[in-house]
């Protein structure tokens, strides 16, 4: 008994240390709750369908990369098989080689005749629109922007191989349908519409790259020369197949009864297969061989490469807002997908070490400050010919990209105000309208941009407010006034003045100077012969012009490619 008390602290302290403490509660309650989250969450039905959705898509997705892989593989197969025929046919058949070399000899006279009509082409009209308000120039069809000209051409030839024998030029055309294309005589045309959507000049200098190929591969001279060896081809897999069918044919009667059908049926079929006809889609053949040689002269001038598979997106992204811009350089919208995957696949596999090492190297060119300037020239122009062929989600994205590069150019604002005026649904998109149309009043320092007055009246009307009256008023009278001048200018002035002289007043408000304009026709008959004119300074040296026929032959020459 005497130990009772002892038992009765032992079994208090006991009780004491086995009570369960606040933070043995906590990681009890902790360990719980990890446990219940360690549990397998219960999928709805909708989170179900939408993981299998997901799940099909991009199984289709694979399956469809196979499936393009496999086919771009057989055309480049087939397209080796016939071109190698046509190469041998030239060389031993003289009807076919004169065949090929008149046909041929008529796409370059007809292609000599585009370029010729491409290169003289009237100078700008002016035509009057349905409202007699607003004066809309119809271009011609090179780009008349001649800093934009020498950029593009100046950067095309930088990317022409030291080995090619050819010679080329690159010339930009309005358009604003993204697209480019390559006639036979060395031209490279490339329309606004495709430039007004690259990012940079890795992304130009590829599609230079890829139409310049069409040349240096030869493609217009085996182009003609397919279609005229695919029918020799096929008639010569014809007459193997009847005789190599008649043979086998024999054998099967040798071994005779239904073996011996069954035998003559198997050996016509594998010949109907191995001598079977060839059926080429050679456009497709030469945009893969184009593409392939794009990327690698791309980075071959230490462009980024991985600036393609981003072009493609934006490519998509644009023929999703609007069909009509996948008429040009794109081909078919389904084509997007697959010639970017393949581009990817290449960067990633066979030109991955190349890559790396010239960025290793530091080798790989960043962007350039020229082309953000040239950008904003070109954004706009091409926004504008988008807007008058109501292609908005285009137009507004080119101005917008303008106004942000160049914040000093009235007609970019005002062209801007215009698309945000005609498509806005919201009040905050008619005040950013509104907005624009006043920041291009405030920058139209010489007055080229009377229409501008006309829309800030219509505004200001819709407003509905009587205070904005006398306003509107001013606008309207400022308009008829500014547009009565405008007109007589450019009547008076039509013969004097050089057909782009926006263009040009566009490169002296970059210049520094806002506010000079051509005199008018009075003002040149009453001056006399030097009075006015602001004479350029004499350079301070002469440049030397050698001689460059040294230069026009490349020491390095391929040998000369049969068609």
């Amino acid at each position: 008994m005497k130990n009772r008390p002892l038992q009765i602290v032992a079994l208090l302290l006991t009780f004491l240390f086995t009570i369960p403490t606040p933070q043995l509660l906590a990681r009890c309650q902790e360990a719980g709750a990890n446990t219940a989250q360690d549990k397998p969450k219960v999928e709805s039905e909708e989170e179900k369908k939408l993981r299998k959705a997901e799940e099909s898509r991009r199984k289709k997705e694979e399956e469809q990369k196979r499936k393009d892989e496999k086919e771009r593989t057989a055309e480049a197969k087939k397209y080796q098989t016939l071109t190698e025929f046509a190469e041998d046919l030239y060389a031993s058949d003289t009807q076919f080689r004169d065949q090929v070399d008149d046909t041929y000899l008529g796409l370059q006279r007809w292609h000599a005749a585009y370029a010729y009509r491409v290169n003289t082409s009237h100078r700008k009209d002016l035509l009057l629109t349905e409202n007699e308000g607003e004066v809309l120039k119809l271009r011609r069809a090179l780009y008349d922007n001649p800093r934009v000209q020498e950029y593009v051409n100046r950067l095309g030839q930088q990317i022409v191989p030291d080995d090619s024998e050819k010679l080329y030029c690159f010339k930009v055309t309005v358009d604003p349908i993204p697209q480019a294309y390559t006639l036979s005589t060395g031209t490279v045309l490339i329309s606004t519409g495709m430039i007004s959507v690259l990012d940079n000049e890795a992304q130009l200098a590829y599609v230079l790259a890829h139409e310049l190929a069409h040349v240096y591969k030869d493609h217009w001279r085996i182009k003609v020369t397919l279609p005229l060896a695919e029918a020799e081809y096929n008639k010569k897999q014809a007459l193997k197949r009847a005789f190599w069918t008649g043979i086998l044919a024999g054998v099967g009667q040798a071994v005779g009864g239904d073996t011996g059908a069954m035998v003559g049926f198997q050996a016509a079929q594998a010949i109907g297969n191995y001598y079977a006809n060839i059926a080429l889609d050679w456009n497709w053949a030469q945009e893969n061989e184009a593409d392939d040689f794009a990327l690698k002269a791309t980075l071959g001038k230490s462009f980024d490469i991985q600036e393609v598979p981003r072009l493609y997106i934006t490519m998509a992204q644009v023929a999703r807002s609007d069909y009509r811009t996948q008429l040009g350089f794109l081909g078919a919208r389904s084509r997007i997908k697959e010639r970017s995957d393949y581009a990817q696949k290449l960067i990633n596999g066979s030109m991955q070490a190349q890559y790396q090492d010239a960025l290793k190297n530091n080798k790989i060119k960043g962007m350039s400050s020229e082309f953000n300037v040239i950008m904003s020239e070109l954004k706009r122009d091409n926004g504008i010919e988008a807007f008058y062929r109501d292609m908005f989600q285009l137009a507004k994205m080119n101005l917008q990209q303008s106004v942000m590069l160049r914040s000093d150019d009235p007609v970019a604002a005002y062209y801007y105000g215009r698309v945000l005026k005609q498509i806005g649904r919201t009040k905050e998109e008619l005040d950013l309208a509104q907005q624009s149309l006043m920041k291009a009043i405030a920058l139209d320092t010489r007055n080229e941009l009377p229409d501008v007055q006309l829309h800030r009246a219509l505004m200001l009307m819709d407003s509905k407010d009587p205070g904005a009256n006398v306003e509107a008023i001013a606008a309207l009278k400022t308009y008829i006034t500014m547009y009565g001048r405008r007109r007589a200018a450019t009547i008076s002035n039509e013969e004097l003045v050089p057909p782009n002289v926006d263009v040009l007043y566009g490169y002296m408000r970059l210049l520094g100077d806002k506010t000079w304009t051509a005199p008018g026709v009075a003002d040149i008959l009453n001056s006399s012969v030097n009075s006015g004119v602001i004479s350029s300074p004499a350079p301070a040296t002469i440049p030397k012009i050698e001689p460059a026929s040294q230069t026009l032959s490349p020491t390095n020459t391929r040998p000369k490619r049969r068609p």
